[in-house]
């Protein structure tokens, strides 16, 4: 039995995360470094949603780095995507996108540019640390649970997504539906 999605009342914002969460990071990450996305297990998955695949972390990044800002303006959209973000416009006035970007420009352009294609232009916040941007009313849709002790310490709440490298998190499902219940 999963555990019930908590939303705070009154809901003054969400902050949907980008990488995992509205746009498929992970895939492309692993096809960049030669690897078949298909043929990982869930532990190897686990892996890639750390950081992992045994690369150095500037090795990674340089990588990356080198593909422009286009290969982030064209990740792919996750499934889930634009039911959970229309959950969210439904459920509260003020959702943007809180997004950390990789460590150079093109990252941050490339992302921006996601989000104008994919989110008809949904307002954003591309920049770090995320906790600055919490308080209570506030939840953020991460799928890294270790953001939670900051986010919640400065009055927010976490809903935390399950990802294979996040397995305590909740499906995007069960999320989606506590925001549509709030419409009810």
């Amino acid at each position: 039995m999963s555990t019930p999605v908590q939303i705070p009342q009154p809901l003054r914002a969400i902050f949907l995360d980008l990488d995992g969460v509205m746009a498929d990071f992970h895939r492309p990450v692993v096809e960049l470094f030669g690897e078949d996305p298909d043929a990982l297990d869930e532990a190897a998955w686990a892996e890639v949603g750390e950081w992992g695949l045994s690369i150095d972390k500037g090795d990674f990044w340089g990588r990356i780095q080198a593909e422009g800002a286009e290969w982030w303006s064209t990740l792919p959209k996750l499934p889930w995507a634009d039911r959970l973000a229309a959950a969210c416009r439904a459920a509260c006035p003020q959702v943007i996108v809180l997004t950390t970007p990789g460590p150079f420009a093109e990252s941050a352009a490339g992302k921006y540019q996601w989000i104008q294609d994919e989110l008809d232009g949904m307002r954003s916040l591309i920049g770090s640390p995320k906790d600055v941007c919490s308080a209570p009313g506030h939840v953020l849709i991460d799928d890294r649970a270790g953001y939670r002790e900051r986010w919640e310490a400065a009055g927010g709440t976490l809903l935390s997504l399950r990802r294979p490298w996040n397995p305590t998190g909740v499906s995007a499902e069960a999320i989606i539906e506590a925001l549509e219940a709030l419409q009810r």
